[in-house]
């Protein structure tokens, strides 16, 4: 909550805190299920292409039939933070904009995954939490099998 509080006022220190390399930023357990939330800023001025996710990790992180992994996507330009959303990695959009790269992956591996970044400025200007539960099973099954 601090580090929302500071960016949120735009005055005073952000809090020092460190990330581990774990699949989310912040974790909580619930009683019927647990969620990860990757916390990721966009500079909104910038066609950047993100880092989403390890296939591994993710699929590691899904197997238990509680687990639920979304992003909160932090918009922002020079002067100002332009939005903040939450949003599941299976929304329609964010799914279908996904990049696989095999190629920066260490032997054994499926890969990682990067983000559109013109998808993310949508999504953080225009908050869409549209999920079809066919394709999102689908994108996993292709994950799985890589």
């Amino acid at each position: 909550m601090q580090l929302i509080d500071a960016l949120l006022q735009g005055q005073g220190e952000i809090p020092k805190f460190r990330t581990s390399n774990d699949l989310g930023d912040y974790t909580r357990v619930f009683d019927h299920f647990e969620t990860a939330t990757d916390v990721k800023t966009k500079i909104m001025l910038l066609n950047s292409n993100p880092k989403a996710y390890n296939i591994d990790k993710l699929l590691e992180y899904l197997s238990n039939d509680k687990s639920v992994f979304m992003f909160y996507f932090v918009g922002i330009e020079p002067n100002r933070i332009v939005n903040q959303v939450l949003v599941s990695m299976f929304q329609v959009d964010l799914m279908n904009s996904t990049i696989i790269l095999r190629h920066w992956a260490g032997r054994n591996s499926r890969g990682v995954t990067q983000f559109q970044g013109s998808t993310l400025n949508k999504l953080i200007l225009s908050p869409d939490n549209n999920i079809d539960r066919h394709t999102s099973t689908l994108f996993l099954q292709d994950l799985i099998a890589l």
